[in-house]
């Protein structure tokens, strides 16, 4: 874990969860990771380009690092060119890859052909119209997919989590952590 100390003072009120997230992964082997919804940045009119959030989470970074340490594949996707491009940039900044995808987390989710280790759900920020709905749809779409030893992250606690929880409760999937803001999942 010591490549994760470059993020610790970053991640603020995220601290814990990614912490835990990491960690448990590290500990189980898993390495295959699955996010919808790509880091964007933050939006600087005085800059040419978009700057990192660290505010916003940065995700796409942190699962890319730990994808290079442990040898494994990761899968980014958002609806958004622009987002996508970002996070490739922001990737170039720390020398790390991942396999970023222009797509409805959805659609994506729906024709993704790989068993899945770490999936973080997190396309549509909480407070937009259908957030719910579409985070219940990723998680019908996923569950088949997920290692069963695997781990479920969802984000935006409270606002967008109600319906997918409830899901993954009912599917044998119970609450390993959660924050003020995510929520860490496994099977039961």
């Amino acid at each position: 874990m010591k490549w994760f100390d470059i993020y610790r003072d970053k991640l603020g009120v995220r601290l814990d969860t990614f912490e835990l997230l990491f960690k448990t992964a590290t500990e189980r082997g898993l390495k295959n990771i699955v996010e919808t919804g790509t880091a964007r940045g933050k939006e600087k009119f005085y800059y040419l380009r978009p700057k990192l959030n660290w505010d916003d989470g940065m995700s796409t970074i942190m699962f890319a690092h730990y994808s290079k340490v442990m040898k494994g594949e990761f899968w980014s996707c958002d609806i958004d060119q622009k987002n996508i491009k970002n996070a490739s940039r922001f990737l170039k900044e720390y020398n790390l890859e991942a396999n970023l995808v222009v797509a409805d987390s959805i659609e994506f989710l729906d024709v993704f052909e790989k068993n899945i280790d770490i999936l973080y759900l997190d396309s549509l920020d909480g407070q937009m119209p259908g957030a719910n709905e579409h985070q219940l749809k990723e998680a019908q779409i996923s569950i088949n997919k997920m290692n069963p030893n695997g781990l479920i992250m969802l984000d935006d606690k409270g606002q967008k989590t109600e319906l997918s929880l409830t899901f993954f409760i009912e599917n044998a999937w119970e609450v390993k952590f959660e924050s003020n803001y995510q929520i860490i999942l496994q099977k039961v």
